[in-house]
């Protein structure tokens, strides 16, 4: 949620979480003032616990509300603000309440297992605000995540025809490519493949009532544009370099995780990133005739829409693993936070 653009959701949750830290601040310096043994025993630093406590189970609510969106439970929108603001309030809330001081290894493993979920919060939250942001800027070919392997396919697809067209047919000692026709055909039989278009997916899925929506492959004009004619230009040393390198390089590249072997590292190809496959094609480009020109240009476009997708798979990542931690650590924040309950009742 961006902050700025949306400030007007944030002025109550701001208002309120300023105004527990400020009461119970000055609660707790004012009996401060007179009992220098003020602790979080005293009437202050009850209350200021107590509305900790509260805070912190408002804020075990929200993966719950989550679940049970079919009550009308207010709009999200608003439960995040107050996740984000009166979470944040419940730092300076800790401390006053245990009398501005650490107190006991317990207490303070509390204390600490609050900053950390403080911490991976705000983490959470600058990287809900910055990576949108840069994805929309940076990543032009986005597609639907769960696709990424499905359209990497059909891009390798398509440059096999466009190879055929342009070049002729593959010849020997070039590499083995590798056998495509069984993820194709589970394409088409699960009704996944990214190039259709509703009407199709409508029309092959009658039986089950079911239309799965795919990413639209982004077509190359380029590539479509390529013909027969182009092959006359072309050497034989050409024809042989392009179906090797293809082979060997570039398709291993677009069809990792795509298919279960024959693919190459990551960690190895000499095109796993931006600057290399410019490189690469740089050098590739030199090594081949000028007339080799358009096919090359539209093999270095499917490479680097390769790359946006793997940027994009590693920006999803950041987006939503970071959850994992916060929640797991606020659950045991909770257990523990009861048992320091049970413990302080004790003891009073």
């Amino acid at each position: 949620m961006l902050i700025v653009r949306k400030m007007h959701l944030h002025y109550g949750p701001i208002a309120l979480a300023s105004l527990l830290i400020i009461l119970g601040g000055v609660w707790q310096f004012w009996t401060a003032s007179k009992d220098t043994s003020v602790s979080g025993s005293t009437l202050p630093g009850l209350v200021v616990g107590s509305v900790a406590a509260g805070i912190i189970l408002f804020e075990l609510l929200l993966w719950p509300r989550k679940r049970l969106r079919k009550y009308k439970l207010g709009r999200t929108k608003f439960w995040v603000a107050y996740h984000l603001w009166l979470g944040l309030a419940c730092g300076p809330l800790a401390f006053i309440h245990s009398g501005f001081r650490f107190g006991g290894a317990f207490s303070t493993i509390l204390m600490i297992l609050l900053l950390l979920v403080l911490a991976s919060g705000v983490f959470g939250w600058i990287m809900q605000v910055v990576i949108p942001r840069w994805m929309l800027g940076n990543l032009p070919q986005e597609t639907i995540l769960n696709q990424i392997d499905d359209v990497s396919l059909l891009s390798a697809l398509e440059n096999r025809q466009m190879l055929t067209v342009a070049l002729g047919g593959k010849p020997p000692n070039t590499g083995k490519l590798v056998m495509l026709e069984d993820q194709l055909a589970a394409l088409r039989s699960g009704g996944s493949l990214p190039s259709m278009n509703l009407t199709r997916q409508a029309e092959s899925h009658n039986k089950s009532n079911a239309i799965i929506v795919g990413a639209m492959q982004r077509r190359d004009p380029q590539r479509v544009s390529i013909s027969n004619d182009l092959a006359d230009d072309l050497t034989p040393a050409d024809r042989a370099e392009i179906w090797k390198q293809y082979t060997l390089v570039i398709e291993p590249f677009l069809l990792r995780n795509a298919v279960s072997s024959g693919t190459q590292s990551v960690k190895r190809s000499p095109i796993r990133t931006l600057q290399k496959t410019q490189d690469w094609f740089k050098n590739f480009r030199e090594s081949c005739s000028a007339s080799a020109g358009p096919i090359l240009d539209s093999l270095q476009g499917s490479v680097e829409q390769r790359l946006q997708f793997d940027a994009q798979r590693m920006a999803h990542a950041w987006l939503h693993r970071w959850i994992a931690f916060h929640a797991g650590i606020s659950v045991t924040l909770g257990v523990l936070l009861i048992v320091h309950i049970i413990q302080s009742l004790r003891y009073m």
